[in-house]
């Protein structure tokens, strides 16, 4: 017959206090049940355990090798119940979003949230402006001009796009005497292909008519046209507030002070269904607090735009 777990945690017990006493407050027993299950322990063995004395009990040889080799397999699975325990109180939440708004503003902020939320294990998402949002998402965050129809929406901030270049070129033009248009007219320029009108909507809103890059170079990732602007490919129409890092660290630099202010809004929305709706609304408000500052810089630049 198998040994009850319960006598085999008993034992080791008492092999390392060598007090039944002892063991027996620890398990919350009296001394009596304590010696009753070594004692049953020590029947299904056919052998003595422990050296019984009139004030202390000691380990036999054969009790200190049991005890030896029970200990750690005994270890292993209080650690395994402590782990499946720990795992059954935690809460998967699916959030997905653009991949350059995953990559630039919610990683370099993200372990606020994983340190305070423990309990919470993120799973995110990221696509590509022309992916399908995931309906198994229980938060989606997405770039549109609509609003999206959604049980729960919170419009976020906008973008607007700014003419961006490398050091390396902005350096080079300088010492030439170019200025931004003349710059643009004898560069590469590097469009995002979800947003081929980028550009010539650029120059509507800075009042140029006579634009004429000598390339341009369409690219489906915004990571990679901010990428290839900071490698000194062309100039790109990257988007803000989402590459203010970019800009923060000299990777790039604006080539012109005009910025195009779009239709377009950063949304987030929540899956009706969702079956973590506590964990959705947490992350949903630290989210939401936590990117209110890029609404609040773009109110500025919005108010000169409706002049």
């Amino acid at each position: 017959m198998a040994m009850q777990l319960k006598g085999l945690r008993t034992f080791c017990l008492a092999a390392r206090n060598l007090s039944f006493k002892k063991t027996a407050d620890e398990l919350c027993l009296t001394a009596s049940a304590v010696s009753h299950q070594i004692n049953d322990l020590e029947s299904e063995l056919g052998v003595r355990l422990f050296e019984r004395h009139t004030r202390s009990i000691s380990l036999t040889p054969v009790g200190l090798q049991f005890f030896e080799e029970v200990s750690p397999s005994l270890g292993a699975i209080d650690d395994a119940a402590r782990r499946i325990r720990k795992n059954a109180n935690r809460i998967p939440l699916l959030v997905q979003m653009p991949e350059f708004f995953a990559s630039e503003l919610l990683m370099p902020i993200i372990s606020g949230f994983s340190d305070r939320y423990q309990e919470i294990d993120l799973r995110i998402e990221s696509m590509d402006l022309s992916d399908e949002s995931n309906l198994d998402a229980d938060i989606n965050i997405v770039l549109s001009r609509h609003r999206p129809a959604a049980e729960k929406v919170e419009k976020l901030f906008p973008i607007r796009y700014i003419p961006a270049c490398s050091q390396t070129l902005y350096a080079d033009w300088t010492r030439k005497g170019f200025s931004g248009i003349d710059a643009i007219n004898v560069s590469t320029i590097l469009l995002h292909k979800a947003r081929p009108q980028a550009w010539n909507r650029w120059a509507q809103h800075a009042g140029i008519t006579n634009m004429q890059p000598k390339q341009i170079i369409f690219v489906d990732s915004m990571f990679a046209l901010a990428r290839a602007a900071q490698k000194s490919v062309g100039i790109a129409l990257v988007p803000m507030p989402v590459s203010k890092s970019w800009f923060d660290s000299g990777e790039l630099v604006p080539l012109h002070k005009t910025a195009l202010v779009t239709d377009d809004y950063y949304w987030m929305t929540l899956k009706a269904e969702t079956g973590n709706r506590e964990a959705a609304d947490i992350f949903w408000e630290w989210i939401s607090g936590n990117l209110q500052q890029y609404a609040e810089d773009l109110e500025p630049v919005l108010a000169e735009a409706m002049d």
